[in-house]
């Protein structure tokens, strides 16, 4: 009768440790940020971390009032962990209408379960790893995070924010023949 070969114990022993490694590997990418990187959060950093760390996927932070106290959303699914990012509670949210007009954010919800009512601001990044456009303001200076791959601009002001806008929508407007 022949033998047949067979797998040696440290052969498996070495397969058992690789998925093992791998197994971990994936599971060290789903977590909540470690209390390191959130400690070098700031308004102006939130784009890059969810380009660095969620690309090719829908991501949300949702800071709900007071404003500070945040939650990470990724591809629909809201982690439960809460996330301190912010020593300051005042922080407030703005949109710009077509002409850049700065309005008061107001977040509606989706449905009854969203809980978007009681956000302060939600910073967007798509699965094309653009950002939806949003200005907040916190400690007197205003962070305007442009739609697209743009970087993050602080301003002293909304007008000054508004008269960029408006400076770029000239540009475009102009720049279109009929």
């Amino acid at each position: 009768m022949k033998s047949r070969p067979a797998f040696s114990l440290i052969e498996l022993m070495l397969v058992v440790v690789i998925i093992g490694i791998v197994y971990a590997m994936a599971l060290s990418s789903f977590k909540a940020p470690e209390k390191e990187d959130i400690d070098s959060f700031s308004l102006r950093t939130l784009p890059q971390y969810l380009r660095k760390n969620f690309s090719l996927m829908d991501a949300k932070i949702v800071c709900f009032k007071p404003c500070g106290k945040c939650q990470l959303m990724v591809d629909g699914e809201l982690n439960q962990d809460s996330i301190d990012l912010f020593s300051s509670s005042d922080v407030t949210s703005y949109a710009l209408d077509v002409k850049g007009f700065a309005q008061e954010k107001e977040f509606v919800p989706h449905d009854i379960t969203d809980g978007y009512t009681e956000a302060c601001f939600i910073l967007h990044k798509r699965a094309n790893d653009s950002i939806s456009p949003i200005v907040l303001e916190s400690e007197g200076k205003f962070i305007y995070y442009r739609a697209g791959y743009e970087e993050v601009q602080e301003y002293d002001s909304l007008a000054s924010i508004q008269a960029e806008y408006q400076k770029i929508v000239n540009i475009i407007r102009d720049g279109i023949d009929f």
